[in-house]
């Protein structure tokens, strides 16, 4: 490495322009980490003024506002809603990856029936499923058949009823 770029062969290739000498890798990490970054401090300030954060999703039957608790920490995304006896109907868990990519999830001691909404990093569903509780292993795993960078968790039967399909879109609002 010379200076601030990188060097390959005899090119030089400015950081500003190629990661891996690949433009596209460092264009799709720049996205990421401004999604990153906004949902983060979306998350700070909605704490610090006794606000909720919620996610609202935008499907052919309206919008639907789901009250989420956030999960971005290893701890927390481990956790999940485990050990959970119920869950309020509006109410559900964001959990927040670093990068896009194929996500599993797995419901071990988890004590109610979910869907999961698989989000790409733009904000548009990408996949749905609805996982059974297990409470012995081997608990199987579900891998969204697309990558994604955030999943919502909310009760079984909750995108059915709603009509929230694959290709919806998601926000992030604030509540009282």
């Amino acid at each position: 490495m010379v200076g601030n770029h990188y060097q390959q062969g005899e090119r030089n290739y400015s950081p500003q322009r190629f990661v891996f000498g690949v433009k596209s890798t460092y264009n799709v990490y720049r996205l990421t980490m401004k999604v990153l970054i906004l949902l983060l401090t979306f998350i700070l300030i909605t704490s610090a003024c006794g606000q909720k954060p919620a996610v609202v999703i935008h499907s052919s039957t309206g919008d639907h506002r789901v009250i989420v608790e956030i999960a971005s920490r290893p701890d927390q995304i481990a956790l999940g809603l485990m050990y959970r006896r119920s869950l309020a109907e509006d109410k559900g868990m964001l959990f927040l990856f670093e990068q896009e990519e194929p996500l599993s999830f797995w419901m071990k001691n988890t004590l109610i029936p979910l869907d999961m909404i698989f989000i790409s990093r733009d904000l548009v569903i990408v996949d749905i499923t609805t996982m059974q509780p297990c409470r012995t292993a081997p608990c199987p795993s579900y891998t969204s058949k697309v990558p994604a960078q955030y999943v919502l968790e909310v009760n079984a039967g909750y995108c059915r009823r709603r009509n929230i399909k694959i290709g919806d879109r998601v926000s992030l609002k604030k509540v009282r």
